[in-house]
Order: structure tokens, then sequence, then C-alpha cells
């Protein structure tokens, strides 16, 4: 008798784990939707954007370049997300401040697109398949670039360019309503 309740008991412990484990699967699985939903409404958002203007280090920069605007055979690419044709490249709209190593660079709706989706992309996989810097900045990016997005009205245009400042420390020199900080 004692046994049977012992192996009986054993069982219903079993089920139960496998009842929480099957229950965490499943929010996980909804979270994971909820974000992915959330995520495509953001790259909606991005697409109806004209431009932005994003301020921060040269270093920031030069990894969302490599990262985002691959040139053909250098370093890390996303193959899935095909090559950027030259003319699309954002780089005759960069301004480099040589005095505090500061760069400014306006993207369009489609770039900003573009790097949500490849930050996001990085993240998707996981640090595990990639070196930390990669995913460290990556994740760093895209919580900078959600906010951003987050903060525009794709249905309303108040004529001011929509601001980003991405590296901490640096103080704004306006404190304007388009500027997130």
């Amino acid at each position: 008798m004692n046994l049977f309740k012992s192996v009986s008991a054993r069982w219903a412990a079993a089920g139960e784990r496998r009842k929480q484990r099957e229950q965490d699967k499943a929010q996980q699985r909804a979270g994971r939707e909820r974000f992915e939903s959330r995520h495509q409404l953001r790259l909606s958002h991005a697409a109806a954007v004209s431009s932005v203007e994003i301020t921060c280090h040269e270093d920031t920069w030069a990894f969302i370049k490599r990262l985002v605007f691959p040139s053909p055979g250098a370093g890390y690419r996303l193959a899935f997300h095909g090559p950027v044709a030259p003319e699309t490249f954002p780089s005759k709209r960069v301004r480099l401040d040589s005095s505090t190593g500061m760069a400014t660079v306006t993207l369009s709706g489609p770039h900003l697109v573009r790097c949500l989706t490849i930050f996001r992309a990085v993240l998707a996989a996981g640090p595990e398949h990639q070196d930390a810097q990669r995913y460290a900045m990556s994740e760093r990016l895209y919580d900078r670039f959600v906010e951003l997005v987050d903060a525009i009205d794709p249905d309303t245009s108040t004529g001011a360019l929509p601001q980003l400042v991405i590296d901490a420390g640096l103080e704004s020199e306006e404190d304007s309503s388009g500027t997130v900080a």
C-alpha cells in the first residue's frame, strides 16, 4: 500500500511538472506573439516616417553602418536581408563633428525599418549565436529606436524632424519636444 502511494504520488508530481512546463511554453509563445505584433506595428509606423535624425558617437554609427548597411564582403552580414544598394546608403546624410567624435545621421523611413528589422534579427538569434558586443549593441539600439518610433504619431506631422540621441551622457543642445534622449 505504501509503495502504491509513493508511485502514484511520483506520477502525480510528474504530471504537475509536465502541466507547468506546458503552461510556461504557452506563456512564452503568447509573449513572443505579442512582441512580434508590436514589432510589426512599429515597422509600419517607421515606414510612414519621411526622415529622422540620430546623434551618436562615431563608433556607434560605424557599428550601425557595418551591421545594417554592409558593403559587399565587409564583416558581419545578414544574408536573408539582402544587399544594400549604394544609392540607398545614407552616407551623404552623415555629419561628423571631429571635436566631439559625434555623428549626426539623417535616416529615411525605409532606413529606420531596416535598422529595426536587423536589430530584431540579431536579438532573435540570441546571444549564444554571436559575439557579446553585437548582441549587446543591437539590444541597446533596438530599444532606443523603438523609443523613437513609439514617440512618433504616423498620422500627424508637426513639421519637426524627429530626433534621437543614442549615446548616454550626451547633453542635448536643445530641449525640443521631438527629441528622444
